[in-house]
């Protein structure tokens, strides 16, 4: 094993890697369609079925509408549609229908009023539960309350995008099963 190295503090969230890449739709007061990649997303508890994403500040369309509305969906992004699922992390004005113009298509969500990606193989519509404020911090969480879910099969069916951090992605590997203690 190679000699470990002291990681700058500001760059030590990244050992934490790969990160599942979402693509998080909201609408606005005005029924616009938001759609931003995010890939610090991960489950918070069993029950209630909880999700969260890590949001880069109040000023982002993401926070807003899911503040303003209550509502949001997690689209997993595929290897398929990645580069399209990216380009919607461009700036853009509020109202800018970014997954039309990347050519992604919207479908209407079984239980809340925010369109899913129809790309997406897997899908969380979302209720907020809370967002979180940490003094200090350059992020929020959304946290929302998964109120339906549909996926097309487990991880080898969807296939989702893993990202590593800047431009770098990669795909889901090898499966390893271990034993647990508790199950």
């Amino acid at each position: 094993m190679d000699e470990m190295k002291e990681v700058p503090l500001n760059q030590s969230v990244k050992l934490i890697t790969p990160r599942v890449t979402a693509l998080i739709t909201t609408v606005d007061k005005g029924g616009n369609v938001n759609a931003a990649p995010y890939s610090w997303v991960a489950p918070v508890s069993f029950s209630p079925p909880l999700v969260y994403v890590g949001i880069g500040g109040k000023h982002k369309h993401t926070y807003i509408n899911a503040k303003d509305t209550g509502e949001f969906v997690v689209n997993i992004v595929s290897e398929d549609f990645g580069q399209q699922a990216v380009n919607c992390e461009e700036q853009h004005s509020p109202g800018t229908n970014l997954m039309e113009k990347h050519g992604l298509g919207a479908e209407p969500s079984k239980k809340v009023g925010v369109p899913r990606v129809r790309e997406s193989r897997s899908v969380m519509e979302c209720k907020v539960k809370e967002m979180v404020e940490v003094d200090g911090s350059d992020h929020v969480l959304l946290i929302g309350e998964i109120v339906h879910a549909e996926s097309e099969g487990g991880i080898d069916d969807v296939k989702p995008l893993m990202h590593d951090g800047g431009r770098k992605f990669r795909s889901v590997g090898k499966e390893t099963e271990l034993e647990r203690g508790n199950n």
